[in-house]
């Protein structure tokens, strides 16, 4: 069984007491660590600030919504969608397609298995890991697990279920009406930053009501988007972080 250091990640908790990974190597050398998938201040917390009330907007007002995540992780934007799907009174089925991006195969597989209770293929720690992302998703609702891990099993039936890297040339399966970007940084992912590649995406993968959430702020995002006839919304960043951005179109 792989642990997360077997795979080149690193366990953090952080500001909220949820777990969050950092890559053990760095792009950067002059760093000695890597990029960390969540803010220290709070992985579920800035979770839910930045793509919980685009995933409730969305799941209020569009029947049966296509949601497009760039960055499985950990899971918890998944989690998200099935807790305000939930909270709202959603069925499984009353989510028309939830499509997640993920370039580490580990990290496919470990969500998968965890999300299917095939407890026997993982390592102690990393079920510990999802475990309690999955607790901080449901704190102050009155959801149980199971029924969080009910709903994504649902909409990840296989193991193919869950899509690998976001390459440039990708062809997605659908268009959606909610895209929730939380790619790591361009020093580490530089093509799902650049600017032709997130005109492609928005241009070819859109429902003409979308909206698109990131914790990021980047010229090139906001180019694209304006380019895309979407409304550019800066937003507060988490925690004194640099702005986050909402994109807009038709809803």
């Amino acid at each position: 069984m792989k642990s997360w250091v077997d795979i080149g990640f690193e366990i953090e908790i952080t500001g909220d007491a949820s777990p969050s990974l950092r890559l053990l190597q760095s792009v950067d050398a002059s760093k000695d660590r890597g990029e960390s998938m969540h803010h220290s201040g709070g992985a579920c917390a800035e979770t839910l600030m930045i793509y919980g009330e685009p995933i409730a907007q969305v799941v209020r007002k569009i029947s049966n919504p296509h949601f497009l995540i760039v960055g499985l992780g950990l899971g918890y934007i998944e989690l998200v969608i099935a807790r305000e799907a939930l909270l709202a009174g959603k069925e499984p089925e009353d989510i028309g397609l939830i499509t997640s991006y993920e370039s580490v195969p580990e990290l496919r597989e470990f969500f998968y298995q965890w999300l299917h209770d095939q407890d026997q293929s993982l390592h102690p720690e990393v079920r510990a890991t999802y475990d309690r992302v999955l607790e901080h998703v449901i704190r102050e609702t009155e959801l149980s697990p199971g029924k969080l891990k009910f709903f994504l099993k649902k909409h990840f039936k296989n193991l193919s279920d869950i899509q690998t890297s976001l390459n440039a040339d990708v062809i997605l399966p659908s268009k959606y009406h909610c895209i929730l970007y939380d790619a790591f940084s361009s020093k580490t992912s530089p093509h799902l930053w650049e600017e032709e590649f997130l005109n492609y995406i928005l241009k070819t993968g859109t429902f003409e009501r979308c909206v698109v959430s990131t914790y990021a702020c980047k010229g090139t995002l906001k180019r694209a988007l304006k380019q895309q006839n979407f409304e550019v919304i800066l937003r507060e960043g988490f925690q004194g972080k640099r702005n986050s951005t909402l994109g807009l179109r038709n809803l």
